[in-house]
Protein backbone atom coordinates (compact mmCIF):
# COMPACT_ATOMS: atom_id res chain seq x y z
CA UNK A 1 0.00 0.00 0.00
CA UNK A 2 1.44 3.31 -1.08
CA UNK A 3 0.07 5.08 1.99
CA UNK A 4 2.12 3.03 4.47
CA UNK A 5 4.53 0.90 2.39
CA UNK A 6 2.76 -2.22 3.66
CA UNK A 7 3.21 -5.38 1.59
CA UNK A 8 -0.26 -6.73 0.81
CA UNK A 9 0.61 -9.41 -1.74
CA UNK A 10 2.83 -10.27 -4.66
CA UNK A 11 2.74 -10.50 -8.42
CA UNK A 12 5.64 -12.14 -10.20
CA UNK A 13 6.76 -14.02 -13.26
CA UNK A 14 8.93 -17.03 -13.85
CA UNK A 15 9.41 -20.16 -15.86
CA UNK A 16 6.85 -22.88 -15.17
CA UNK A 17 8.82 -26.07 -15.84
CA UNK A 18 5.66 -28.20 -15.98
CA UNK A 19 4.36 -26.35 -19.06
CA UNK A 20 5.57 -26.80 -22.61
CA UNK A 21 7.52 -23.96 -24.24
CA UNK A 22 7.03 -21.04 -24.17
CA UNK A 23 6.41 -21.42 -20.45
CA UNK A 24 6.64 -17.91 -18.94
CA UNK A 25 4.05 -17.74 -16.15
CA UNK A 26 2.48 -14.94 -14.14
CA UNK A 27 1.57 -15.68 -10.53
CA UNK A 28 0.01 -13.66 -7.74
CA UNK A 29 -1.49 -13.67 -4.27
CA UNK A 30 -2.99 -10.99 -2.04
CA UNK A 31 -3.84 -10.76 1.64
CA UNK A 32 -7.46 -11.62 2.40
CA UNK A 33 -7.95 -8.13 3.83
CA UNK A 34 -7.34 -6.52 0.41
CA UNK A 35 -9.27 -8.81 -1.91
CA UNK A 36 -12.08 -7.65 -4.22
CA UNK A 37 -10.66 -4.14 -4.53
CA UNK A 38 -9.03 -4.51 -7.96
CA UNK A 39 -5.44 -4.48 -6.69
CA UNK A 40 -4.60 -7.93 -8.04
CA UNK A 41 -6.00 -7.23 -11.50
CA UNK A 42 -4.10 -3.93 -11.58
CA UNK A 43 -0.85 -5.66 -10.59
CA UNK A 44 -1.23 -8.49 -13.12
CA UNK A 45 -2.05 -6.06 -15.95
CA UNK A 46 0.97 -3.94 -15.00
CA UNK A 47 3.27 -6.95 -15.08
CA UNK A 48 1.82 -8.06 -18.41
CA UNK A 49 2.30 -4.59 -19.87
CA UNK A 50 5.92 -4.56 -18.78
CA UNK A 51 6.64 -8.05 -20.13
CA UNK A 52 4.95 -7.45 -23.49
CA UNK A 53 6.34 -3.94 -24.02
CA UNK A 54 9.84 -4.16 -22.51
CA UNK A 55 10.91 -7.77 -23.16
CA UNK A 56 10.78 -10.25 -26.02
CA UNK A 57 7.99 -12.31 -24.39
CA UNK A 58 5.33 -13.27 -26.95
CA UNK A 59 3.10 -15.47 -24.74
CA UNK A 60 2.20 -15.61 -21.06
CA UNK A 61 0.71 -18.48 -19.10
CA UNK A 62 -1.20 -18.84 -15.85
CA UNK A 63 -2.22 -21.96 -13.98
CA UNK A 64 -5.09 -21.74 -11.51
CA UNK A 65 -6.90 -24.29 -9.39
CA UNK A 66 -10.47 -24.67 -10.68
CA UNK A 67 -11.95 -24.00 -7.24
CA UNK A 68 -10.05 -20.69 -6.90
CA UNK A 69 -12.87 -18.62 -8.35
CA UNK A 70 -11.32 -15.23 -7.49
CA UNK A 71 -8.02 -16.00 -9.24
CA UNK A 72 -9.82 -17.41 -12.27
CA UNK A 73 -11.79 -14.14 -12.51
CA UNK A 74 -8.59 -12.06 -12.31
CA UNK A 75 -6.96 -14.06 -15.10
CA UNK A 76 -10.00 -13.73 -17.37
CA UNK A 77 -10.29 -9.97 -16.63
CA UNK A 78 -6.67 -9.64 -17.72
CA UNK A 79 -7.45 -11.14 -21.13
CA UNK A 80 -6.18 -14.70 -20.71
CA UNK A 81 -8.15 -17.50 -22.34
CA UNK A 82 -8.53 -21.06 -21.11
CA UNK A 83 -6.25 -23.33 -23.11
CA UNK A 84 -6.60 -26.70 -21.45
CA UNK A 85 -6.42 -28.43 -18.10
CA UNK A 86 -3.04 -29.61 -16.81
CA UNK A 87 -1.98 -31.87 -13.99
CA UNK A 88 0.82 -30.62 -11.76
CA UNK A 89 1.89 -32.53 -8.65
CA UNK A 90 -1.23 -34.71 -8.87
CA UNK A 91 -3.58 -31.69 -8.94
CA UNK A 92 -5.68 -30.45 -11.82
CA UNK A 93 -5.24 -26.82 -12.87
CA UNK A 94 -6.81 -24.64 -15.52
CA UNK A 95 -4.10 -23.53 -17.94
CA UNK A 96 -4.61 -20.06 -19.40
CA UNK A 97 -2.67 -18.30 -22.17
CA UNK A 98 -2.46 -14.85 -23.69
CA UNK A 99 -0.40 -13.75 -26.68
CA UNK A 100 1.26 -10.37 -27.09
CA UNK A 101 -0.99 -9.43 -30.02
CA UNK A 102 -4.09 -10.09 -27.84
CA UNK A 103 -2.98 -7.78 -25.03
CA UNK A 104 -4.87 -4.49 -24.86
Amino acid sequence: MKENDQLIGFCNTGIKEELSLPNREVAFAISKHYRNKGYTTQAVKGLMKYLFEKTNVEQLNAVVLPQNIASNKVIVKCGFHHSRDVEIDNQEFYHYKIFKEEFE
